[in-house]
Formats: structure tokens, C-alpha cells, sequence
């Protein structure tokens, strides 16, 4: 049987000032770049007796989409649909909010390949972040998310997915999809499920699957920065037939949910807090986040918030990892490796996330900004930062801060950006990372780790910018209201 896989994990945030970039990646560009998941998706075609053929590939955040970069996606998927001809059935990898003129990009994606594919199968892989509007229950009856926030299981739940899929290409099965809808709506730096209340949930889910009848239970934390009406979390249920069946257990999860937003623990150390509690910190290393300017959430990744903190407070043995600045990068790499230099650092864009800062200090390294992720949310992956530098700068009470500043945003959470510019986050006593919650994929794995240097302590520093876990800083046109917590329930 031959699978289609288009891999969209874009994730919109609405309240970006610059319009996102939508980057694919097509089956017929150039190696090495398409083909990053071959590896991946190797042993599990040899594993289900699948032919998998990847069709396309965007993994990034940003502003929303037009529709003018949209129409000419879909016409060029449509192109490399009819090149792999024959396909059984298709498979939608999605982060579940991607955004095209205010309208949900996957629904958009889904109702055109429905109205191209009226009989074939399509089922849809989602991230925990994913907000799903009702009318995606009449495209598709398969949709899939991950049991861990963040999903840190995503390609196990690929294969999940793929089993089910294959089931219903066959016609061993006929799922029966319900979507149910919360008023609630989680930031990023509360969803997670290592630690209560959320800690509970990738065990119920699994149980729940073992169930007769039961193919898929999913609970979504949704994405708090994409004003649209259809905003919050969800529950979706997939059973074998059994409609009845799915609104009893996604109505139960419902409530569970509803309860335990009275349990959430929310970040409370502003940035110098959090420095001060790391510097003191009786063993090292210890991350910290710099949770409001989180390119993984959409957020530009130019905030100064964190380097001015650590730069006046004297922090030492600091890595920040990192700061969008194509002009500075210009400025160091004229300069060169070894050379002194002044520049005003950061915020040229975007001042919800802090000012430009003047520092001073040496090029240690500059670099083209290419390599390859190690996180297993995306193990292998190309990313191109753009020319990129690795800063030391000094500051107040003797500081000395080793920053990562890129032409690009990118995911700031993964260490292969500091390996690529021979910055060794081993050696750091102090992490200071733009993430709000990715960095809990791999935090605590010790494969990713040398002996005795896994993170002691991460701490989820209140910053401002368009991830933060204010909700109030945002002005919300779209969301259909009451919607917790912003509103009493």
C-alpha cells in the first residue's frame, strides 16, 4: 500500500507584526535537505509493509500566512500528488494551527484535498497544540495527537496513526470522529505533562486506547496565540464505528480537563529572578526560559530581556541562546574571530520583547548558521539560521555572557546551534534558552547529556513578547468568549 505524507507543522502566531514565510521543502528538491526523514520513516514502512512517500516538508513558526503564498502551496502539492500517483491513502502531519488569512490552514488544506480525493482516505496527525475547527469533522474521520505535551512521542503516535490508516485503506475499520471543544485555553509554558496535573494525562489516553472500539484519544492544549474564533482545547476521539461511544469518553475527558485547570502551576520568577535563583543555585547546570519570545510559538526571537538581565546582574558561565539580529551578524562577520566590538544588540523590530541594548565584547566564532537538530521532536532535521556568531560580552560586576545571535529565528531550544559555532552547553553553568516549552522534549535525556551534566533545575522565566503566559497582554478580537482564564467558567 502507498502512503502520502505531507509534513505542515506550522505554527501561526497572529499577533507577529511580520507575515510568516512559508519555506516547503518538495520530494524533488536537492539531497540532503528533503529527505531528513527517511531515516525515520524507513523502519516503520519496513515495520507496517507500507510504501511511505514523503511529499513535502514545512516545520517552522511565524506571522500568518496569505493566501497568495497558500494558493501557490496547494498548486504545487496538487502537481506532486499527481506525480506519485498511485496513492492509496494520505496522511496530513500537522501542527493544527496554521493560519491563512484568518482561517484554519489545515481545513483550508483538507477541504481542498477532499474536494480532489472525494473517496480516499486521509487522516490527520496534529500536534498537543492544535486547535481544530468543527467543520474538520467533515473532511476527515481520522485525526491523531500525541499523548505527551510536548510530543516528545510524536513519531511513535506517527506510526499509531499510519496502523490506523492502513486499517481503513483496507476497510478493516470505519472510524467515527468527535471533536469536542473547551473554553479553555492553555499557554505554552503550562502544557506539559511531566509534571502535575497534566502528568496524568499520556496514561489515561493509553488506556482509554485499549479499549474495544477505542482507536484514538487525544487531548489538545490548543494555541493561545492565534486569534481566531474556534480557539482553545479539545478533546478528539476516534472509535471503530462507535459515535455514542466517542461522545461518552470525549465528554468524560471534558470534565477531567475542566478540573484540573484549578490545579495548573503557572511560571512566576520575572527574568532577573530566575538569573539570581541560577547564579545561587548550589548545583549547576540550570536552564532557564526566556518564555515570552519563544520562536517555537511564533515569537521573532530578538528580545533583550534575558542578555540585560544577565549582563547586569553579573552572571558568569552563561550561555543565551539566542538573539535574531541580522545587522550585528553583518557587523561580526566583517570583523572576524578574535575582534573586539560595540554594536547595539536586539529589539530592531519588535519592542513588545525589549530595546536594542549596547554591549561590548569579542567575536568568538562565526559560522553559516547551517545544522541539524537534535531534538527528538525533529531528530535530523536541516535548519539554516542564516550567518550566525557566537558573542562573549561583558557586562556589570565582571559578566561574562557567551550569546548565539542568528539572521533568523529558529528553534533556540536545541543545542545543535551551539555545537555548530563550537560553543560547548556542557561547560555552561547557566542555560538561558528563548523557549517556552520544547526544551522539556529533551531536558531530562540523558543520552543527549555527557556524564554529570544534565540540567540540576529548569526555570520558566515570565518575559515579555507574543509567547508570554500573560494572556491579558493580547487583544482578542476573534476568540469566541468566556474562554478560561481569561474569564470566570
Amino acid at each position: 500500500m502507498r502512503i502520502g505524507i505531507a509534513w505542515v507543522a506550522y505554527r501561526s502566531n497572529t499577533f507577529a507584526r511580520v507575515p510568516g514565510e512559508f519555506v516547503v521543502r518538495w520530494r524533488d528538491d536537492p539531497e540532503p535537505e528533503t529527505n531528513w526523514l527517511r531515516s525515520i520513516l524507513q523502519p516503520i514502512a519496513k515495520r507496517l509493509d507500507l510504501e511511505l512517500l514523503n511529499l513535502c516538508d514545512v516545520q517552522a513558526a511565524g506571522g500568518s500566512i496569505t493566501a497568495a503564498q497558500f494558493l501557490t502551496f496547494l498548486q504545487q502539492l496538487d502537481e506532486t500528488i499527481e506525480r506519485m500517483q498511485p496513492i492509496d491513502a494520505l496522511l496530513l502531519h500537522a501542527s493544527g494551527t496554521l493560519v491563512v488569512d484568518g482561517m484554519s490552514g489545515e481545513l483550508l488544506l483538507l477541504q481542498h484535498l477532499r474536494q480532489h480525493y472525494p473517496t480516499l482516505p486521509i487522516a490527520v496527525l496534529v500536534d498537543h497544540v492544535a486547535q481544530l475547527p468543527p467543520q474538520m469533522a467533515h473532511v476527515t474521520s481520522l485525526i491523531v495527537g500525541p499523548l505527551h505535551w510536548p510530543a516528545r512521542d510524536r513519531f511513535q503516535r506517527l506510526e499509531h496513526t499510519l496502523t490506523l490508516l492502513r486499517e481503513w485503506a483496507s476497510g478493516h475499520i470505519e472510524p467515527s470522529l468527535v471533536v469536542h471543544r473547551l473554553p479553555l485555553i492553555f499557554p505554552f509554558a503550562v502544557q506539559r505533562t511531566d509534571i502535575p496535573p497534566f502528568d496524568l494525562l499520556p496514561r489515561k489516553l493509553a488506556a482509554w486506547e485499549t479499549q474495544p472500539k477505542v482507536l484514538a484519544v487525544s487531548v489538545l492544549g490548543g494555541f493561545p496565540y492565534a486569534d481566531v474564533s474556534y480557539a482553545g482545547a479539545s478533546v478528539a476521539v476516534v472509535t471503530n464505528g462507535d459515535e455514542e461511544l466517542a461522545q461518552a469518553i470525549a465528554h468524560q475527558l471534558g470534565q477531567q480537563l475542566l478540573e484540573l485547570r484549578h490545579s495548573v502551576t503557572w511560571p512566576s520568577l520575572t527574568i532577573e529572578e530566575a538569573i539570581h535563583r541560577a547564579m545561587s543555585a548550589p548545583h549547576h547546570p540550570v536552564i532557564i526560559l526566556d518564555t515570552g519570545d519563544a520562536p517555537e510559538a511564533g515569537a521573532p526571537g530578538e528580545g533583550t530581556a534575558a542578555l540585560w538581565a544577565a549582563l547586569d546582574l553579573g552572571a558568569r558561565g552563561t550561555i543565551l541562546s539566542g538573539i535574531v539580529d541580522p545587522e550585528a551578524v553583518e557587523i561580526a562577520h566583517r570583523a572576524g574571530p578574535g575582534a573586539a566590538i560595540e554594536l547595539e544588540l536586539g529589539g530592531k523590530q519588535d519592542h513588545r520583547h525589549g530595546y536594542p541594548i549596547p554591549v561590548h565584547g569579542v567575536v568568538r566564532r562565526v559560522g553559516s548558521g547551517l545544522y541539524r537538530r537534535r531534538s527528538p521532536l525533529a531528530p535530523g532535521q536541516p535548519v539554516d539560521a542564516g550567518p550566525s556568531v557566537w558573542l562573549e560580552l561583558e557586562g556589570r560586576y565582571h559578566a561574562r555572557v557567551d550569546v548565539i545571535v542568528t539572521s533568523r529565528p529558529v528553534p533556540f531550544d536545541d543545542l545543535a546551534l551551539l555545537f555548530s559555532l563550537g560553543l560547548s552547553p556542557h561547560r555552561a553553568s547557566v542555560l538561558v534558552l528563548k523557549s517556552a516549552l520544547d526544551v522539556f522534549a529533551w531536558c531530562h535525556d540523558n543520552q543527549l547529556w555527557v556524564t554529570d551534566s544534565s540540567p540540576r533545575e529548569v526555570i520558566q522565566a515570565v518575559t515579555p513578547g507574543i509567547s508570554t503566559t500573560d494572556l491579558a497582554f493580547f487583544t482578542l478580537r476573534q476568540v469566541t468568549r468566556p474562554i478560561w482564564p481569561l474569564d470566570e467558567l
